[in-house]
């Protein structure tokens, strides 16, 4: 069932992202967000080298670089007298030495990633890390099957023979009571972005790489009855149990 009228949207924000938007306004789905250099974790193997050190000496190594921006080449730990000095072996910012002594450094590429608005909202907020979206929602109860979440946009229609998937999906929900693994494969061919299907014991079979949410006989005929036949933008959140209708 409906259960309030306004959603939020939540984006990551890489670090030292670029933003193009401030708290209070307003976007329009396209809209630039911010840019940001794209990161890749590299993990290094420290084991042998610290084969030797208590799991106290570790802490205090992860305590003392963990989120802190080391430079290739500085000392990570004087093994001692005639013994070789442990460097950091990359520039980065270090997320730290884990129990099993590998160290892992995150690196800033050269490649910029854009990150955009997928909906008509409000920025209601900027802090480090993230950034929220407002946007005038309505949403429905479900539950998620496999915790995945996409945007999908199009015809709202129930399909249930294979015949009638096709192309002209691509980038929509797919609401359907076939659950059969063929069927559902086609769909993700297509380009189908989600899945919604009927409360059904059989669900829990499904297995795919798409979100798919579950909604109760009520739920399923609320939803169809408002909505079959009309153009509608949504987001199918399998993690958080939820289908979210934009109004526009």
């Amino acid at each position: 069932m409906k259960i309030r009228n306004k959603a939020n949207w939540v984006i990551k924000l890489p670090n030292k992202s670029k933003l193009f938007v401030e708290v209070g306004d307003k976007v329009k789905v396209g809209d630039k967000l911010a840019v940001f250099n794209s990161h890749k974790v590299e993990n290094f193997d420290y084991s042998g080298n610290l084969g030797n050190i208590s799991d106290s000496k570790r802490e205090e190594l992860d305590n003392l670089f963990r989120n802190k921006v080391v430079q290739e080449g500085d000392l990570f730990l004087n093994l001692g007298f005639l013994k070789n000095k442990l460097c950091f072996p990359l520039t980065g910012l270090c997320l730290g030495l884990d129990e099993f002594k590998n160290l892992k450094i995150e690196k800033t590429e050269d490649i910029k990633k854009e990150i955009f608005t997928p909906v008509e909202a409000k920025v209601t907020k900027i802090e480090e890390g993230k950034m929220v979206l407002e946007f005038d929602a309505k949403e429905y109860k479900g539950k998620g099957l496999n915790g995945l979440k996409a945007w999908g946009e199009g015809e709202i229609k129930i399909i249930d023979d294979i015949k009638f998937l096709n192309y002209q999906m691509e980038g929509n929900v797919l609401f359907t009571k076939n659950i059969e693994r063929a069927f559902l494969l086609k769909a993700r061919v297509v380009g189908i972005k989600a899945i919604v299907v009927l409360e059904n014991e059989k669900n829990k079979e499904i297995e795919i790489d798409l979100p798919v949410l579950e909604l109760d006989e009520q739920t399923w005929k609320e939803f169809t009855k408002d909505n079959l036949g009309k153009n509608k933008k949504m987001l199918v959140n399998s993690k958080m149990d939820k289908l979210i209708l934009v109004l526009e």
